[in-house]
């Protein structure tokens, strides 16, 4: 990929033989915006066939990195790492010059470098903290279930990515009672929360168990099961799909 930010844009799709892939359309809309803060102008038209051609005669479910940049389209397939349930550890947020920060640019080495950190310390999840704040996962949104029951995702303007997966989970977060309210992911309010829960296209929905080593004092699983059974739902939606027909 190439090394600047404003070289390239891209997002990572869901596809499984016989179903396409996920949220097609959702995808293309964001890579689109942040194609616009990068001063980017990919043409939308040809990325399902660039889909299409990383997912040819492949037959397990995974993840396609669709990139775009001044060569044109790549698709790049790798499999899918999905669990349940993770242990976290925080590690400093990168930071990039006003707009690009928030946005899936080309500059996107930092997340292997975080990956490596990772499985370094034998966790599953990197937590991006920003002036005592978490801002992101390094590739999901982390939610929060306070004592109150309330649910809480960083601030707009804390510099995280826009997750198409969290999009599709608020209809069902409000229909089990626990409409996503936005707000500061600070220490106070970190360690009185009752669980965490990472959702994104590439984990899915899983279940935070210990951050920097540190369980939840009162662990409730009420979170993890509405996300998830809202997951489930969307995944088996058929609107969901889109089919990638005789390109495979």
């Amino acid at each position: 990929m190439p090394a600047g930010p404003r070289d390239a844009v891209f997002t990572t799709v869901l596809f499984q033989p016989g179903r396409g892939v996920a949220d097609l359309a959702l995808h293309l809309a964001r890579l689109e915006h942040h194609a616009t803060a990068l001063r980017l102008s990919p043409e939308l038209d040809e990325a399902q066939d660039a889909i299409a051609s990383a997912c040819h005669g492949i037959a397990e479910e995974g993840l396609v990195r669709l990139t775009w940049s001044n060569d044109g389209w790549t698709g790049t397939f790798r499999k899918r790492h999905a669990f349940t349930d993770v242990d976290a550890i925080t590690v400093p947020a990168p930071r990039w010059a006003g707009r690009i920060t928030g946005t899936k640019h080309g500059a996107w080495s930092w997340a292997s470098e975080a990956a490596a950190q990772g499985e370094a310390m034998g966790a599953d999840a990197v937590l991006l903290v920003h002036e005592h704040r978490i801002v992101d996962e390094r590739r999901s949104t982390p939610l929060l279930l306070d004592d109150d029951g309330v649910v809480w995702a960083a601030a707009d303007d804390d510099g995280g990515v826009d997750s198409i997966t969290l999009r599709t989970l608020l209809k069902g977060l409000s229909e089990a009672g626990l409409p996503l309210h936005r707000g500061h992911l600070n220490e106070r309010r970190v360690a009185r929360a009752t669980a965490m829960v990472l959702v994104g296209t590439g984990l899915g929905v899983a279940s935070v168990e210990t951050i920097d080593g540190v369980p939840f004092a009162s662990p409730s699983q009420r979170l993890f099961d509405v996300c998830a059974a809202a997951y489930t739902e969307h995944m088996n939606d058929p609107t969901t799909w889109t089919d990638l027909g005789g390109a495979l």
